[in-house]
């Protein structure tokens, strides 16, 4: 195993798990409140995030890297549905309540790409291939920012229709999910990126400036926030639950294998070549992430419990120290990708 590859996995694990710990201890010592919690959830939902989704997206996404990575782009989109598919009989054996299914789903379909799949590519392979997996995730950060605020700020009483109905629901209110501060974020970090890009319309540096320091405060309370959860849990029992061990397994070990075997069979029918590599190791790399910390963050900011979440992030990071070096090692040996 590449000691560099286990070096870098292990530092944003252990970034991770500090923060969480942090969280931890200042809900304990009652420096984070449990209105202060929510408030670090909203302005994450509605001003970190899509503050993200402008800078990152401006940045990678244009007119030149489409066209020569479209194949890519279009295997991005098939990887989210996959993953999304794959959710459904996972989520429905480990609970028939349908707001936990809609948890499930998500937790199973995606993974803490921004936080964890981003900086380690970057420290193995550099800013290229970075950039590279950014406009791969394009369609699961989509997926991410719509459907998945969906069903994860859906209550448990709107999840399962106990709610007694006020009439009909406009269109516009049942689409509102297309239009939340995270998926406004990604429509103006596209058409900024397509815009500059393909008119040679230049962002102006003063926008740079000040959206930036926003993009910057978003991976430090999401930490925060799930460790301030857990600090209502007994430490002693998030250890002791089965069922967050079995979600890493598969989040992390059994999506991995069944997106290889995926192209191993896409392989055999006779596509090969730099490319085929570079989009099944993102492919398996994309999917083999640890539980997504908006388990936590969305429900949180519409005031929902997110225990469940939390519990599956920080159980799921302490297992990613040796099941990310395994997976990225075997895949990066089998499909000999160095961007």
């Amino acid at each position: 195993m590449d000691f560099q590859l286990f070096l870098t996995t292990f530092e944003q694990a252990f970034i991770l798990i500090a923060f969480i710990l942090i969280g931890y201890f200042f809900r304990k010592k009652n420096i984070i409140t449990d209105g202060g919690r929510k408030v670090l959830a909203k302005l994450l939902v509605n001003l970190f995030a899509p503050a993200y989704s402008i800078i990152s997206l401006s940045s990678v996404v244009n007119v030149q890297d489409i066209e020569k990575y479209l194949v890519m782009l279009l295997f991005g989109v098939l990887i989210t549905f996959v993953a999304i598919f794959l959710g459904i009989p996972f989520s429905r054996a480990l609970s028939k309540d349908k707001y936990h299914r809609n948890v499930f789903m998500y937790t199973f379909a995606f993974g803490n790409i921004g936080y964890f799949g981003y900086p380690l590519v970057d420290g193995i392979f550099g800013a290229e291939a970075k950039a590279m997996m950014i406009l791969f995730c394009v369609p699961m950060c989509v997926a991410i920012y719509s459907y998945g605020y969906h069903v994860l700020t859906q209550t448990p009483e709107q999840a399962n229709g106990l709610l007694k109905k006020e009439g009909k629901v406009s269109f516009i209110k049942k689409i509102s999910f297309l239009y939340c501060p995270p998926m406004i974020g990604v429509y103006v970090g596209v058409a900024l990126g397509l815009l500059s890009s393909g008119l040679g319309f230049e962002i102006p540096p003063f926008f740079k400036k000040l959206v930036t320091p926003a993009a910057n405060c978003q991976s430090a309370p999401a930490m925060l926030i799930t460790g301030a959860v857990l600090a209502g849990v007994p430490f002693g029992k998030l250890f002791t639950s089965f069922k967050p061990y079995l979600i890493g397994v598969i989040r992390l070990l059994v999506y991995p294998a069944i997106v290889g075997v995926i192209f191993f069979i896409i392989h055999l029918c006779g596509w090969s070549g730099d490319l085929f590599s570079r989009i099944a190791f993102l492919s398996i790399l994309a999917v083999s992430m640890p539980v997504g910390m908006n388990t936590v963050v969305y429900p949180e900011s519409v005031g929902i419990d997110s225990t469940e979440g939390a519990k599956n992030c920080f159980v799921s990071y302490i297992m990613a120290l040796v099941t990310l070096p395994i997976v990225f090692s075997i895949a990066q040996n089998l499909l000999g990708v160095t961007f």
